[in-house]
């Protein structure tokens, strides 16, 4: 009885070692990419202070991007991601891993949802627009108590922003919150 309480504890301590592991390496491997973000809600009950993230790069207008052009919830995508200035924006979407040019990175996410619809506020009517909205697993951050609402409601002069590592197999890690360009809050090894 005692053999199979250990191994069933050393099962699960590997796995938490290993997912451990593989956030470290993207971290300490991935390319840096920044990208723009729209904090959303700074707060959980149950764990703390924590910005929602949107990033710019999560809103993607198909007729705008190259790539494979038909995407349904849940699918997996790769975005490849390319420098336009101080930001990182999506040059492409796709359903298999793409190889990125020179200075470019592949981002892995998946389609929340899709829609063919979007409000034209400058004509004030519907555009036939084919949008994916995609998550990369990195819109929840959590910070230290009682900052949160500080990163969600900059000052006027102020602009947040995300430092990510993209590893080579396009998963994403929060490496930095950047205002103004400049660290707030740095993601540590271990």
């Amino acid at each position: 009885m005692s053999g199979r309480l250990f191994i069933t504890v050393l099962v699960q301590t590997l796995i938490l070692l290993a997912m451990i592991g593989m956030r470290q390496w993207t971290l300490a491997t991935g390319i840096p990419v920044i990208l723009e973000t729209q904090p959303i809600d700074p707060r959980s009950l149950f764990s703390g202070d924590y910005v929602r993230l949107n990033y710019k790069v999560s809103d993607l207008k198909l007729e705008e991007l190259a790539g494979d052009g038909i995407f349904k919830r849940h699918d997996t995508v790769f975005v490849v991601l390319a420098p336009d200035g101080e930001y990182w924006k999506a040059v492409s979407v796709h359903r298999s891993r793409p190889r990125p040019g020179d200075g470019q990175a592949v981002i892995k996410g998946s389609v929340e949802y899709t829609d063919d619809k979007l409000w034209d506020a400058a004509g004030y009517k519907m555009a036939e627009v084919t949008r994916l909205h995609v998550k990369y697993g990195i819109e929840d951050y959590f910070v230290q108590e009682g900052t949160g609402r500080e990163l969600e409601r900059p000052q006027q002069d102020e602009k947040v922003s995300i430092q990510v590592a993209v590893d080579r197999f396009g998963n994403a890690g929060i490496k930095a919150v950047l205002v103004n360009g400049r660290p707030k809050t740095i993601e540590t090894l271990l």
